[in-house]
């Protein structure tokens, strides 16, 4: 019979913790493009070109999406960073973020 208790492959954790790095990250530059783009866009609308406008309010209205999926992509990074730690150092105090 096998015995009960908790397992994690910390490489496999690593390598998940590093993927949300990496998405964050990527994520983060995405929304500065697009704050820069809406920058250009507001001054194009400003002289007349409408299409432009149009354009920068989709982008203002998706940005505040992606700049929360990058904070998102980041917290759950840490997270798991965390719970790697946890588990290699035997310390439990991590899992009072989950239940009590």
């Amino acid at each position: 019979m096998a015995e009960e208790g908790v397992y994690m492959d910390l490489d496999a954790m690593q390598t998940m913790a590093g993927a949300f790095d990496t998405m964050s990250d990527i994520l983060t530059t995405v929304e500065r493009v697009m704050h820069a783009a809406m920058i250009t866009l507001r001054a194009t609308a400003f002289v007349g070109l409408v299409g432009g406008a149009a354009v920068e309010r989709y982008l203002s209205s998706t940005q505040p999406i992606v700049k929360q999926l990058a904070e998102k992509s980041k917290e759950i990074n840490l997270d798991l960073i965390s719970a790697i730690v946890y588990f290699r150092d035997g310390d439990d105090s991590g899992s009072k973020r989950f239940f009590d």
